[in-house]
């Protein structure tokens, strides 16, 4: 008799234990009462790699911006006309000012300025012609 009032208070111990220690294949339930904290995961992509779309398709080149860059140029085609800076709207001034400092400038692919850079690359400024050159990844 004495080892059943042992082991009744045993068994009992055992199954409150286990739900808390639990087992294989459970779940732990989160604590309402804990502090919640976010944790983000980054996944790691072997280099030249395209990352997938919402849609699991790899991005295509239409979703890349096209930049223009611009270079002093010593030459000039005999068919090309140079504009002169001061002739630029102001957007394309700001383009223009900002390939010159930064190196590239990022223009809208099919836009205005692609357009406009792309037909006329020959831009005269502070007595220099450079040739802008427009590239899309």
């Amino acid at each position: 008799m004495h080892s059943r009032r042992l082991a009744l208070p045993a068994l009992l111990t055992l199954v409150v234990l286990a739900g808390c220690l639990g087992g294989i294949g459970t779940t732990p339930t989160p604590d309402p009462s804990a502090t919640a904290t976010t944790s983000t995961e980054t996944a790691t992509e072997a280099p030249g790699t395209p990352t997938p779309t919402a849609t699991g398709q790899p991005p295509s080149t239409a979703d890349c911006p096209a930049f223009v860059s611009v270079d002093p140029v010593d030459d000039v085609p005999d068919d090309a006309t140079v504009i002169p800076y001061g002739d630029l709207s102001a957007e394309r001034q700001a383009e223009f000012r900002t390939a010159l400092s930064e190196g590239h400038a990022e223009i809208e692919d099919g836009g205005e300025g692609y357009g406009f850079w792309v037909d006329r690359p020959y831009v005269r400024y502070e007595g220099t012609v450079y040739r802008a050159v427009v590239a899309v990844c």
